[in-house]
């Protein structure tokens, strides 16, 4: 199972082939858990939408195009799904406010990445936040997750020379940021 294609182990479950489900989970949990955690800043938030990207998955295996990569498709649920989590949470913490039951949901800051061990987290994490969202995205997962350009680019769905020029820019602002380049930075 680990040398088929994506599209031959979607056509295998589409048969009802559980073995082909459980390949095609192994090969994209990690790339879409990462996703939805950055999209949700909640690791457990996170989990349970990746979880029900790959039920949506499971129900759509027959429907899928098999001229299509499915990692962006699968991606492009993950985001969908974050997306209307995000909205639902939205339009909760607005009805407790205006009932005036609950207090503002802010978003949980759970899993914010630490730029380097030496320097301080509330500086790092200040830093993070200065850069734009997608600069932010595509540098945690390049650098400090370990992901390809290629893959950053299909959970995102934009090119990889944006990839790679979102962690470019990132790295300059970090940099003069936090005041000089890192060993990881001097490596690359």
């Amino acid at each position: 199972m680990s040398e088929a294609t994506d599209a031959e182990l979607l056509a295998a479950t589409a048969q009802g082939d559980d073995s082909a489900f459980a390949a095609l989970v192994r090969r994209f949990i990690r790339p879409a858990t990462l996703l939805a955690a950055q999209l949700l800043a909640d690791r457990d938030e996170a989990e349970d939408i990746v979880q029900d990207a790959f039920t949506v998955v499971h129900r759509k295996a027959a429907a899928f195009d098999a001229a299509r990569p499915f990692g962006p498709w699968l991606f492009a649920i993950v985001r969908r799904l974050a997306a209307n989590r995000r909205s639902r949470d939205r339009r909760r913490a607005r009805l407790l406010q205006w009932w005036g039951r609950g207090r503002s949901a802010a978003p949980s800051t759970r899993g914010e990445p630490v730029v380097c061990a030496r320097l301080e987290a509330d500086e790092a994490r200040r830093a993070l936040e200065e850069l734009s969202p997608m600069q932010r995205a595509c540098f945690e997962l390049v650098a400090l997750r370990d992901l390809s350009t290629a893959e950053v680019a299909a959970m995102h769905g934009i090119s990889e020379s944006t990839v790679r020029q979102h962690v470019f820019r990132a790295r300059a602002a970090l940099r003069g940021r936090l005041g000089g380049a890192s060993p990881r930075d001097e490596e690359r």
